[in-house]
């Protein structure tokens, strides 16, 4: 582990934060992790919706507590020449300016990334649209559940397309995606000294889950059949109910993990079945199944830890921390909401870098006065 007075890597970086909701959350906290100063403008009155989204502590969204700890919040008016004038001024500070508005919406008010750009040359520009701003669809609104039932995943998770996930899966994978592009892009300008635009689209962040299945629909029947393994429908990749009422997930996709876990069964008789999606597949997981009932959780993870099977208990996000594997790759913070506090995961990049603690999330336009004092406004 490096030393608490060690540099992090993106000490120094100024990023001025125009962008509302989710995928620009992730990108920012993950910014702040990594050591950047970010200031985060918002809409007076209102701010970022996110501090709106439920659970709420004293008024203001666990989200916005945990994504934008270590933030400074400007409130600007960017409708009015004051608001925009401010920004244009702060931007040609900044290293790093984000925005996730419909495109053409900067431009109407004098903030378009190019023109910005033309004013620092040095300037990295991100925006996180809906849909590519060149393609059909630009400019037209949408949401998580928007982009995942387009891009085919929502058929792909379980109840294909008939219930809603609670997760927003396109929405933190695209903010993830967007921290890579802008890490890159700032690689590029350390080594031209110019900045560039990167454009990250929300439908993005379903597109790395869709691989196979892109792929698969795309075959042959011939060459397509039997290529999903993950669905559940084999019994060496599937979940089990358990004796208590618990269920154990196993994920024993390589031959020799089911094997082990069969042999340590009494029922190497199986071994071959692991993978099968026929007849003798089914046999083998309705024995499993029967199997695993038999006794409680705690068992099967013990057999588990025994064997080196990949056999895991199926936590709620209520018990999820207490697990020490999550725990321990989660970094655990308890975030102050004043008069409560709350469990939550850290940095999720560079776990491993000592880092001096975090100040909580901004009131709206704590810092207004102050920024703009400082850029000379």
């Amino acid at each position: 582990m490096t030393s608490a007075k060690a540099a992090l890597p993106l000490d120094g970086l100024l990023v001025l934060d125009l962008t509302r909701m989710l995928p620009g959350a992730v990108l920012v906290r993950n910014l702040v992790d990594l050591g950047a100063r970010v200031i985060k403008v918002e809409e007076p009155g209102t701010g970022d919706p996110m501090r709106g989204v439920p659970p709420l502590v004293d008024g203001i969204g666990v989200g916005f507590r945990v994504f934008f700890r270590g933030v400074e919040s400007v409130a600007l008016d960017l409708t009015t020449e004051s608001g925009a004038g401010a920004i244009r001024a702060i931007a040609r500070h900044a290293d790093v300016l984000l925005e996730s508005f419909r495109p053409g919406t900067l431009a109407r008010w004098g903030l378009d990334p190019a023109a910005l750009r033309a004013r620092n040359a040095s300037l990295v520009t991100l925006s996180l649209p809906a849909f590519a701003s060149s393609g059909a669809s630009a400019g037209a609104p949408a949401h998580d559940l928007n982009v995942i039932a387009l891009s085919g995943l929502l058929a792909s998770l379980p109840g294909h397309g008939a219930d809603v996930p609670r997760l927003q899966v396109a929405d933190v994978s695209s903010g993830l995606l967007a921290t890579s592009s802008l890490l890159a892009a700032l690689l590029a300008r350390a080594r031209t000294g110019r900045g560039l635009h990167v454009e990250q689209p929300l439908v993005t962040g379903s597109l790395p889950f869709l691989t196979w299945a892109y792929a698969e629909a795309s075959l042959p029947a011939s060459a397509a059949s039997g290529g999903d393994l993950l669905s559940g429908d084999v019994p060496a990749y599937h979940v089990y109910g358990c004796a208590d009422g618990k269920r154990i997930a196993l994920g024993a996709l390589e031959p020799k993990f089911f094997s082990a876990l069969v042999a340590a069964l009494g029922l190497s008789s199986l071994a071959g079945d692991g993978l099968s999606r026929g007849a003798g597949g089914a046999e083998a997981g309705a024995t499993l199944a029967a199997r695993f009932a038999s006794r409680p959780a705690a068992d099967w993870v013990a057999l588990g830890a025994a064997t080196g099977v990949p056999l895991t208990i199926v936590n709620d996000a209520a018990h999820a921390l207490d697990d020490p594997r999550v725990a321990e790759a989660a970094g655990v913070e308890r975030p102050s909401g004043g008069s409560a506090s709350f469990r939550t995961h850290g940095p999720v990049l560079l776990r491993d870098i000592e880092r001096p603690p975090l100040a909580a999330a901004p009131t709206l336009g704590n810092s207004t006065s102050k920024v703009l004092t400082e850029f000379g406004l």
